[in-house]
């Protein structure tokens, strides 16, 4: 068995397992909410918390969208959004003290 295919490289009907980050529309969701997260966190502002917002209306479809990994954060909401906030929480917190001075 392949590590692509024992991780989700499929539907969680096609992959050996169930249950957290078992198929691709999860992995998909979890990538697209962690790289939100770590994106707002590095630029913030108001202007980056509309990434958030963003997220947070593709996610409960509010906004359309017609991109492939994107209807997978409209199919897998909750993956996305927690993924935001452990990313922005951890390039907050964890991050960003410990990049060296003058970098941001």
């Amino acid at each position: 068995m392949s590590i692509l295919k024992w991780l989700g490289a499929g539907s969680e009907d096609e992959t050996p397992r169930y249950g957290i980050l078992s198929s691709r529309a999860e992995w998909h969701a979890f990538a697209i909410g962690l790289s939100v997260g770590f994106t707002t966190a590095l630029t913030g502002g108001k202007d980056a918390a509309w990434l958030f917002i963003i997220l947070a209306g593709i996610a409960f479809g509010t906004a359309e969208v017609e991109v492939g990994h994107l209807k997978h954060v409209q199919k897998e909401p909750y993956y996305a959004l927690v993924a935001s906030m452990v990313g922005f929480l951890l390039t907050a917190f964890v991050i960003i003290p410990r990049l060296p001075a003058g970098v941001l």
